[in-house]
């Protein structure tokens, strides 16, 4: 048996899972900076952004599983915004920028949306929607996650909580 090809594909399987499920990060790996606009024209940065930790998510208005994934991150956005997570939500299909303030209205949204462009899925390596991004106070990634299935949002939450440095569950 040749151990070197056997070798070679472990690895080979070792990457694809980890290129599949999107949850590895290499340490202190630092999130892209941008410029972007809110839904009333303000240009925004990420250094605007930053909080003790914040939480960015790009998502787009018709996307079901944001729809199924983003009133829980509503609740956690409420829970924890008092005590240091900033937050933001990037929309990526720019001809649904239309949509954002109707769909934001009528679920009740309040975490502040920004508009993304059409390279923000290339200049993010996003893959599916919607994609989680847990930032440190100076922009360092801490955590990715893509897509979103139901539970999800408590393993985010605790690392919220992590990075807030926050122990009990919820106030």
């Amino acid at each position: 048996m040749d151990f070197k090809f056997v070798r070679r594909l472990l690895a080979g399987v070792v990457l694809l899972i980890v290129v599949v499920t999107g949850h590895h990060v290499s340490a202190d790996e630092s999130f892209r900076p941008f410029k972007m606009k809110t839904l009333d024209g303000t240009q925004r940065t990420l250094s605007d952004v930053l909080g003790k930790a914040t939480l960015v998510v790009f998502f787009f208005p018709t996307c079901k599983y944001c729809n199924v994934a983003f009133p829980e991150v509503q609740k956690i956005y409420d829970v924890y915004k008092d005590r240091g997570l900033s937050m933001i939500w990037i929309n990526i299909v720019p001809e649904e920028n239309s949509l954002i303030k109707n769909w934001q209205s009528t679920h009740g949204y309040t975490v502040p949306i920004l508009l993304g462009g059409k390279s923000v899925q290339n200049d993010y390596k996003l893959n599916e929607t919607p994609t989680h991004y847990l930032l440190d106070a100076r922009g360092k990634i801490l955590s990715k996650h893509s897509g979103y299935k139901a539970g999800d949002e408590k393993a985010l939450e605790r690392e919220i909580q992590q990075a807030l440095e926050i122990s009990d569950h919820r106030p």
